[in-house]
């Protein structure tokens, strides 16, 4: 850890995966991650089917601009899914 910058009171443990809501540290502990990242909160790590959409999406490309500046079929499907189940005074999202 020596070439980390020291901007934090870094805690040593280090992790090999994650799996739902748990890490793995390298020696093989469990925690639970209660400090997730804005997509791990509410997907989990490793989720299987978010893996296969992210590969998927990648092979098409990786990102975009993600304020509607540019028409991207990906959004326009989620879009399109929400409209649905919105109550119809909303029917459009940014």
């Amino acid at each position: 850890m020596s070439y980390l910058a020291k901007n934090y009171n870094r805690k040593k443990i280090s992790f090999k995966h994650g799996k739902g809501s748990y890490l793995y540290s390298t020696d093989n502990k469990k925690y639970l991650d209660f400090v997730a990242g804005v997509s791990v909160n509410n997907l989990g790590h490793s989720n299987p089917i978010i893996n296969n959409a992210i590969i998927n999406q990648l092979k098409d490309y990786s990102h975009v601009m993600v304020y509607g500046e540019f028409i991207l079929k990906p959004s326009i499907k989620l879009c399109e899914l929400i409209a649905k189940i919105l109550p119809s005074k909303l029917k459009s999202q940014l």
